[in-house]
């Protein structure tokens, strides 16, 4: 929301430590409820101390990588890594600017079948929604406002023609 600068509801990521070697294989995985006013969530891993590339996946956003090469991790230490303070902390800078000040960044939205690419196949999943009326937390609810509506429709196309993809190594 960009008038209170917060997000319309809480919402469940989840996050992967993959290794950053071929065939950056996922090694453990975390969920987390993201706070709609902090952008904050706590996830705990079990994976020894190393550098992992930190992937998040959200029902109908893009599954998004952290910058080329990994984060560093210590097993058994609090780490903190923020995608929204800088276009530079996804790789391949996969990630939207939603507001100027403070500047922040987004995950895409509109892969609602999360195929890693959003296309007519999602844009066709939100139509439908649409005429159905759906509503409730559902992955069409692209703005999290419970209701499937042009709202969502909208980022989807506009991400659709910005050919928005998975960037990963």
């Amino acid at each position: 929301d960009s008038g209170t600068k917060t997000l319309n509801k809480t919402d469940t990521v989840k996050a992967f430590l993959h290794l950053n070697f071929f065939p950056y294989s996922a090694i453990d995985s975390a969920k987390s409820t993201i706070d709609s006013v902090t952008f904050t969530g706590s996830f705990s891993f079990s994976q020894p101390s190393g550098t992992y590339y930190i992937v998040i996946k959200n029902r109908n956003t893009i599954e998004t990588w952290s910058k080329s090469g990994g984060e560093t991790f210590t097993a058994g230490a609090i780490m903190n890594y923020d995608f929204t303070d800088a276009i530079t902390k996804a790789y391949q800078t996969n990630l939207v600017q939603i507001d100027n000040l403070p500047v922040r960044f987004a995950l895409f939205s509109g892969d609602i079948n999360q195929d890693g690419i959003i296309d007519a196949a999602d844009i066709s999943t939100d139509e439908n929604d649409i005429l159905n009326a759906v509503s409730g937390y559902v992955s069409s609810d692209v703005t999290g406002d419970d209701y499937v509506d042009a709202s969502d429709l909208s980022i989807i196309e506009n991400n659709s023609i910005n050919n928005v993809v998975v960037k990963k190594p």
